[in-house]
């Protein structure tokens, strides 16, 4: 994201009226490398497929904001594979990573990870780190710290059915791993604003919040993303 598009993009969450409106886009690994005729495991394994393919993005429309822009990562094998989750990585398809809770009284044993350590996170910063020069020459910085939500990332660890099921049968437990897996991301988001001092905002997709009616997500989701919204960045 360019200077002018991060100003923009300051204005409009102000409430103010630009003329031309701004266009903003979620950009990931989904859909760039079928659009720029790459298998998605060659996208996710290549520095130099991954940032050829985002630059033919910002290239090819100038005019758009893409959010985050540069998204170091993994599908959503990310986060959870810091958690110790089987991660499975098809040739041309999603990857995919597998529930390590069967039972919900195995929450509470679920241990932190560190986020520069453990998993495919220390690769998720290598990446950035190596394209760093590379995306600022191009006029863009790396502008947000970014990850799955709380709720996101313990359904993977559980099974989305598994875990909408056992707010309402083990609340308790699931507070537990709530807990623990918003203490992870809280020190992840930390982790990416020191690495970058570019980095100035907070990028965080949790659709699980869509599946819950309001008094679960005030139960189990708006005191966690508070949280994590509030990591402080420069």
């Amino acid at each position: 994201m360019t200077d002018k598009q991060w100003n923009d993009l300051l204005a409009v969450l102000r409430g103010e009226q630009l003329t031309p409106l701004p266009a903003g886009f979620i950009i990931d690994s989904p859909w760039l490398p079928g659009w720029c005729g790459h298998e998605i495991a060659d996208y996710l394994a290549s520095e130099n497929v991954w940032f050829d393919d985002n630059r033919k993005a910002i290239e090819t429309f100038p005019q758009c904001m893409f959010l985050p822009g540069f998204w170091s990562e993994f599908g959503m094998c990310t986060e959870p594979s810091a958690f110790g989750s089987r991660c499975v990585f098809p040739a041309n398809d999603f990857p995919f990573a597998d529930k390590i809770i069967t039972d919900p009284g195995q929450a509470a044993g679920i241990q932190e990870p560190n986020p520069a350590s453990d998993g495919l996170l220390p690769l998720v910063l290598r990446r950035l780190k190596w394209a760093r020069p590379r995306i600022e020459d191009m006029g863009h910085r790396i502008r947000f710290s970014v990850s799955r939500g709380p709720l996101n990332v313990a359904s993977f660890l559980m099974g989305t059915t598994e875990f909408l099921m056992a707010l309402k049968t083990d609340p308790q437990p699931m507070q537990r791993l709530l807990r623990t897996v918003t203490n992870f991301l809280k020190r992840w988001h930390a982790l990416q604003i020191e690495t970058f001092p570019s980095i100035q905002g907070i990028m965080m997709l949790d659709d699980i919040v869509g599946f819950m009616d309001e008094a679960d997500f005030v139960e189990f989701g708006l005191p966690y993303l508070r949280e994590l919204y509030a990591v402080e960045c420069r």
